[in-house]
């Protein structure tokens, strides 16, 4: 089963000092593996070096957090195919239906309607 993390959910758990390793640990019964699309990678990192984008320091904080807990974590980064990351992830989670994506976006949220995302009390949780 692949765990694929996306850009709005990995920003958001480094914000918050979320462990999403341990957390999904928690919420999955089977054996996982935890992807990042190379996209999401650099989608970070243009998140963090733009000068056009109005990312607050504390958001540039938390990107450069995400990705250095992407290389501790020891994620496998992929190349997705698809016109934009988002199609990227759709595809490569419809690749197995066992497979989930960890997102915060309502849009993927619909699209793919069974995703881990972060609730109001800042826990982990898989929808149906």
């Amino acid at each position: 089963m692949k765990i694929i993390l996306d850009t709005n959910f990995l920003i958001y758990c480094a914000k918050n000092k979320l462990d999403y390793v341990e957390e999904i640990g928690n919420l999955i019964n089977a054996g996982f593996e935890l992807i990042v699309p190379l996209q999401v990678v650099e989608e970070l990192k243009k998140l963090k070096d733009d000068k056009w984008k109005k990312v607050s320091g504390k958001d540039k904080l938390a990107i450069d957090l995400a990705l250095q807990l992407l290389d501790v974590n020891n994620v496998k980064k992929v190349k997705v195919s698809g016109r934009s990351v988002d199609e990227g992830i759709v595809n490569l989670a419809n690749e197995d239906k066992k497979n989930i994506v960890c997102t915060l976006d309502r849009e993927m949220r619909h699209t793919l309607g069974r995703v881990i995302l972060i609730n109001k009390f800042k826990k982990l949780m898989i929808t149906r």
